[in-house]
């Protein structure tokens, strides 16, 4: 049981606010950029991965124009202006975010105050949460994001796939397919080799057309990271819009908070 010191805070261990840090600058990142571009009306790039977390020095250190870098804060066109943008401090009525500016030869804060006072990190987390979706929200994506992948597993994607894989095989290598396999095992697949061609065309336009207007909106919008955004592709070619209700579930499975948001001391990914 935790006791309350004299101002009403809970007097919980330090070390709540350094979990929420490490997380917020590490698996939560896009969130931390997402919520200084609503709240403080600063732009950024809504993909961390453009925008690695590094130190780095600015471009223009030697000509700073404070002014000149405030004032282009707002603007729409600078969202790739700022960099090293991460949670500097987090108390339990607001939280400061920091980032370079190329004009300026310093780090910036940006303190954004919570809308009510918090009692105890579980609070900031709970507060931060739902920043996250707000902010998240405001800019058409999710405060989800997807870094991690779902491999087809059940006997009728297998075998789709396996057919996919077959078509180009068809194409290079026909006689062995359609003269040596197909006539002594499955001779009434000899059918369709006239069509083989037509087949194979249809199948990677209809899986082509699936991932762009399907599949590239969730890559967009649950910001998967490259790595995983490939693997994911490379499915969705393979067994069409299967993969697609796959992914939907995947995403399912991982939006309940307590699922989702982990603040403890065990780094992961989703």
């Amino acid at each position: 049981m935790t006791a309350d010191t004299a101002d009403g805070r809970s007097n919980e261990p330090a070390s709540g606010s350094s979990i929420i840090l490490s997380k917020f600058n590490t698996v939560y990142r896009h969130s931390v950029l997402d919520i200084l571009t609503y709240y403080a009306e600063i732009p950024t790039d809504p993909n961390p991965d453009n925008s690695p977390l590094t130190s780095q020095t600015p471009t223009d250190a030697l000509n700073s124009n404070i002014s000149q870098a405030t004032a282009s804060l707002g603007s729409s066109q600078n969202s790739n202006s700022i960099s090293n943008v991460k949670l500097k401090n987090v108390d339990f009525d607001q939280v400061t975010i920091c980032f370079k500016h190329p004009l300026i030869d310093m780090e910036m804060l940006r303190p954004i105050p919570f809308d009510s006072k918090c009692s105890s990190w579980t609070e900031v987390q709970q507060k931060l949460i739902e920043m996250a979706k707000i902010a998240a929200r405001a800019r058409s994506l999710s405060h989800l994001r997807v870094s991690g992948i779902s491999y087809p597993t059940s006997p009728l994607n297998l075998a789709i796939i396996f057919c996919v894989l077959l078509l180009p095989f068809g194409y290079y290598w026909p006689s062995i397919l359609y003269e040596h396999f197909f006539a002594k095992y499955l001779p009434f697949m000899l059918s369709v080799k006239p069509y083989h061609n037509y087949i194979l065309y249809s199948t990677i336009a209809a899986h082509c057309t699936e991932f762009y207007f399907f599949f590239v909106p969730r890559l967009r919008r649950f910001r998967v990271p490259l790595d995983y955004a490939l693997e994911w592709a490379v499915l969705v070619l393979l067994d069409g819009y299967a993969s697609v209700r796959r992914f939907d579930r995947y995403v399912k499975m991982i939006s309940p908070d307590d699922t989702y948001y982990d603040f403890t001391n065990n780094d992961y990914f989703l």
